[in-house]
């Protein structure tokens, strides 16, 4: 059993665990996720949280309070398997996720996550999860967060006796207070697995209030891709408890807990406890807290679990809008397309907030825009009573020509070829060369910065091709809650993670390389720089980040031609969208390649010696495609949509 470990050394020894475990994986997260939505109390929910009992609230704590349950120690290893059979009384099906970690004197934990599963009766591998973490390294822990684990208890004693669409997860994690050694390991192992996590609800020291606060509220963190998760939460709580109000932590999203593993791996998370005015807690980690000193409000342990339990159940069975809605240009029209929901007859789509048109279909060609226009759109999906779901999530285009390759960017006359999200962009003058570079620093709350490329078309003509940059910055934070990265799309619903950097100050230029090889064959390619942070300023200490001379190369295969900078000739398909027959007119007087790719750039169709006239392509699916025409002085690609 350890001695005590002082806030300081925990912080720093943590601090390495994170950088040490973090992993770059390219999974695709949750981070377009959006949620029902919930406008009244529902009778059966009404009667789940009423069952919420804290008589089994104060019995579960005043077990666990026996214990200095540290992660690696014997007594940690007795509150799992304490753990394990509660969840086994109520019949869910169990197993503990292993992980082995070295937290330092040699210690490595022995006592694991444990993971408690509902299934789904309809959508299983869609999941939610309530979690908590049942380790305390130097007292009883009562509230931190014997309270947490409690509530995750009751959560699945209540919610286990009903069925739901979609699986429930119950989660109480080990190693949270050397830095979220066990949660960090299955976050990485949901992504590994790119599992649909539709939201994590954390539970982390929920039974706690300081009289000086006045009446009982409940409070929330969520870092920026959560936005949406808390904006649906809250309004559950507040229709369900309206008699307990919930906010948002006032200094964001700053603290560690079990939802930071889950956000960094694009997951949206919650952190659901009373750390809003921890400061005035007289027994956080200290001996005092137990009952009665550490936990002296079971009304506010109450109003989170039952918070949660309706959240849980809206989500668990709701009617979900459309999913990763996404608006993708070309120099001529913006292609809108986004996942089927299940019990949706029909959309509505919307451009700049005003009904566009109501189709059966989940794709539409926008054609009525304008060159370097922005357009902001999403979609609501309609019911055959009439009913409408919430909106999707919203994406923004603009129509562009392709960028010429090879493409250099050296920032000298403006921020050129880019989409920006935020006016925190800025030219800045101490560049890599020349003049300018590209800036941004994050000063606010929760920010999210990032910079859009113009897209471009990658042939199957090339062996190699990559994107190479200049970067200096500075990313320093107390809670590791900041991160850059370098991503690219072929579709703008899935980012694939190229590069990252998180904390550490590189104050000099260094040249960056990273291989776009397995984009090659797309039609349609789009980078982005991405700087995101969570927490308030109070707590972010510096980030900031210099971009210069951007630079896209490549080789050709067997000596092409570089068909990448000739396009002096145009084409049009007609009509389109279309039933899958075309007309192609080049009028370019000798024959031609046509290549067809779906939206994943997969080559579908292939004709060579191809004159102008129709393309029968009646034996593909509906969808968006890309055509190619590839002649000998260019090589330009469009997109279509096959009804």
């Amino acid at each position: 059993m350890k001695g005590r470990i002082t806030l300081l050394i925990l912080c720093l020894i943590s601090f390495t665990s994170i950088n040490a475990q973090y992993q770059l994986l390219d999974n695709k997260g949750n981070r377009l996720q959006t949620y029902p939505k919930v406008t009244m109390t529902n009778p059966d929910i009404v009667a789940m949280i009423n069952q919420v009992d804290t008589i089994n609230l104060f019995n579960t704590i005043s077990w666990m309070q026996q214990y200095i349950r540290d992660a690696a120690s014997p007594e940690a290893l007795l509150t799992q398997n304490y753990l394990l059979d509660r969840f086994e009384e109520f019949g869910l099906e169990t197993y503990i996720h292993y992980h082995t970690y070295d937290i330092g004197q040699g210690d490595t934990l022995d006592a694991g996550n444990i993971v408690a599963i509902q299934p789904g009766t309809e959508f299983p591998d869609e999941f939610i999860i309530i979690s908590s973490h049942y380790d305390h390294p130097d007292g009883p822990g009562a509230d931190d967060n014997a309270s947490g684990t409690a509530g995750v208890l009751e959560c699945a004693r209540i919610l286990s006796q009903y069925s739901f669409k979609r699986t429930i997860l119950y989660i109480p994690f080990n190693g949270e207070e050397y830095w979220m050694v066990g949660s960090y390991p299955f976050a990485q192992k949901c992504a590994r697995e790119n599992m649909n996590i539709l939201g994590v609800f954390d539970f982390d020291m929920i039974g706690w209030w300081p009289s000086e606060m006045g009446e009982v509220a409940m409070y929330s963190g969520y870092s920026e891709i959560s936005k949406s998760l808390f904006e649906y939460y809250s309004t559950v709580a507040n229709i369900y408890r309206p008699d307990m109000p919930t906010y948002r932590l006032s200094a964001g999203d700053s603290y560690g807990g079990d939802h930071m593993p889950f956000n960094i791996y694009d997951y949206p998370a919650l952190y659901i406890g009373d750390i809003e005015y921890h400061h005035l807690h007289p027994c956080y980690h200290q001996p005092c807290d137990t009952i009665g000193h550490g936990v002296n409000c079971f009304v506010l342990a109450e109003g989170f679990v039952q918070a949660t339990i309706a959240s849980v159940a809206e989500l668990a069975n709701g009617w979900l809008a459309p999913q990763e809605f996404s608006a993708v240009a070309d120099q001529e029209s913006i292609v809108l397309s986004w996942n089927e929901a299940p019990e949706t007859v029909s959309y509505k789509l919307f451009k700049n907030n005003e009904l566009l048109i109501q189709l059966t279909d989940n794709i539409y060609i926008d054609a009525e825009v304008e060159e370097n226009s922005t357009y902001e759109y999403y979609v609501i999906g309609v019911k055959t009573d009439g009913s409408e779901s919430a909106e999707s999530n919203h994406d923004k285009a603009s129509a562009k020509i392709p960028l010429t390759l090879p493409y250099l960017n050296d920032f000298e006359n403006d921020i050129l070829d880019f989409d920006l999200n935020n006016d925190s962009w800025l030219l800045y003058g101490d560049a890599h060369s020349g003049n300018n570079c590209l800036y941004t620093a994050d000063n606010s709350d929760n920010c999210m910065n990032i910079a859009d490329l113009r897209w471009f078309s990658i042939p199957d003509t090339v062996s190699d091709i990559s994107l190479t940059y200049y970067l200096k910055g500075r990313i320093s934070c107390i809670w590791a809650n900041a991160h850059f990265f370098v991503e690219a799309t072929t579709d703008r619903k899935t980012w694939h993670k190229l590069e990252f950097r998180e904390h550490g100050n590189f104050n000099n230029w260094t040249e960056h390389t990273v291989s776009l090889n397995q984009f090659i064959g797309n039609p349609f390619v789009q980078i982005r720089f991405r700087l995101e942070s969570s927490g308030s300023q109070d707590y972010q200490y510096s980030k900031k980040i210099y971009i210069d001379d951007i630079e896209i190369n490549y080789t050709p295969c067997d000596n092409v031609k570089e068909i990448f900078q000739k396009q002096i000739f145009d084409f049009k398909v007609t009509p389109n969208p279309n039933n899958g027959t075309v007309n192609i007119i080049t009028e370019l007087g000798k024959p031609y390649s046509v290549y067809v790719y779906n939206i994943m750039g997969i080559k579908v169709i292939e004709k060579q010696s191809f004159s102008d006239g129709i393309l029968d392509m009646t034996s593909l699916s509906k969808g968006i495609y890309f055509i190619r025409i590839r002649a000998e002085n260019g090589d330009i690609v469009k997109r279509i949509v096959i009804q």
